[in-house]
């Protein structure tokens, strides 16, 4: 097990679709999680977020499974540039905010499935 995975809440990388709306402005922001876990997820961004702004989160699974939620911006900080892209890019923290028991239950359980997935191959 990886020291990543040594926390309350595991975390297994999956890359699954996520739409994030802000503030009253509601910008939605398309982006793929880094990795994801029953306590909240890591995220690649092209722009910044607030440190302690409140989101609300939709992770598409696939196109049939998506999973809705409200969150916090834990962490935000800009990656080091690749002199080949000169695009800014952000690695972000959200933690989900007030998940039903049912949520965090179905979140550990596909997050068991990746990691045993992660540790087969």
């Amino acid at each position: 097990m990886s020291d990543q995975n040594k926390r309350k809440f595991p975390r297994a990388n999956y890359p699954c679709f996520l739409t994030i709306w802000q503030g009253s402005k509601f910008g939605t922001i398309l982006a793929n999680t880094a990795n994801i876990g029953a306590g909240g997820l890591s995220v690649q961004l092209d722009q910044s977020l607030m440190i302690g702004a409140k989101v609300e989160i939709r992770i598409d699974f696939s196109r049939n499974d998506s999973f809705e939620c409200n969150g916090i911006v834990l962490r935000c900080q800009e990656r080091p540039q690749n002199p080949d892209d000169p695009r800014r890019s952000y690695s972000v923290a959200l933690a989900f905010e007030g998940l039903e028991e049912f949520k965090v239950a179905y979140l550990k359980g596909l997050v068991d499935r990746l990691l045993t997935q992660e540790n087969n191959n």
